[in-house]
């Protein structure tokens, strides 16, 4: 089975491709930049994602996974547009050749209401950032393909997601790189606040059991069934990593600034068959022996 791969060349495409290949499935890069062409036994093709280029390049595919998305500033919508017209160029051209198999990679930040929690598919999406305002967008885009044009389109909506040598300093990415140097980790202020992490194995996992419901579209909310406070991610980093004990709350009384956010994901297991292969430790302890394995680990990018 070919498998086309929009933004194949991101942090989840590159899970994406690693666990297609393992069962068996040929995924294809697609990307704007030749220079974006990872050093992978993997075949890329250009486009600059027209339609007319699309049909051109998808000819020869059986199903399409849809990660290609800019993140913006989250101030301004007009920054997002660009990833709209993508969308509906990529399912516009699927139609015309018939491919109906796609999966899309939404995100927990369509929702944003804490007295809700967990979330679940049948509220009311309300997206507090542009971010997740564009996403949702792009889910009722390809709903409209699905529910007009024969497209059996399916909109995962992932938790927050981590993995290996992420190139920014993300909290939790931060976090991995101290404790790999046996840096003290330092929290502004208390944690209460439980968010939900998806491991991007985990995520690239829901890709390919999605894939294999070919017949079936909609909406399915994928996460690790785990929340956890600032302090508990922190606190099993240092673990994993031998580095127990270093970490410093700053301010027990300051505001930690962010919200809960986290997911009942029964439906992905229901109509899907996904359920996580990893703990949020077991998936920080496989990190931190990969970690082991490269020549330079920054503290800061």
């Amino acid at each position: 089975m070919r498998i086309a791969i929009t933004g194949g060349t991101g942090f989840l495409g590159k899970y994406v491709v690693e666990y297609l290949k393992k069962e068996n499935y040929t995924p294809i890069i697609l990307t704007r930049k030749k220079k974006e062409i990872p050093n992978i036994n993997c075949e890329c093709r250009i486009t600059d994602y027209s339609e007319k280029d699309l049909i051109d390049k998808l000819l020869d595919i059986d199903a399409v996974v849809h990660l290609a998305a800019k993140r913006g500033s989250q101030g301004r919508i007009v920054e997002f547009h660009d990833n709209e017209m993508l969308t509906q160029n990529l399912y516009e051209a699927c139609c015309g050749i018939n491919i109906t198999n796609i999966v899309y990679a939404s995100t927990i930040s369509v929702y944003s209401d804490e007295t809700l929690l967990p979330w679940t598919e049948i509220q009311l999406p309300k997206p507090a950032l542009m971010y997740g305002v564009s996403k949702l967008t792009n889910e009722n885009i390809g709903n409209i393909f699905s529910n007009k044009k024969g497209l059996n389109i399916k909109n995962l909506r992932l938790a927050h997601l981590y993995g290996f040598n992420e190139k920014n300093n993300y909290m939790i990415n931060r976090f991995f790189r101290q404790a790999f140097h046996h840096e003290q980790l330092v929290l502004n202020a208390k944690s209460v606040a439980k968010r939900e992490f998806l491991y991007g194995k985990d995520a690239a996992k829901a890709i390919f059991c999605s894939l294999k419901q070919s017949s079936i579209s909609g909406t399915f909310n994928v996460g690790s069934g785990d929340a956890l406070t600032n302090f508990e991610v922190a606190d099993t980093i240092n673990d994993q990593f031998g580095n127990r004990g270093n970490l410093l709350v700053m301010d027990n009384k300051a505001n930690e600034g962010i919200d809960s956010s986290f997911m009942d994901s029964s439906k992905a297991k229901t109509k899907l068959d996904f359920s996580p292969d990893y703990t949020f430790s077991a998936a920080i302890n496989e990190i931190y022996t990969m970690m082991k394995g490269l020549d330079d680990v920054p503290l800061l990018y």
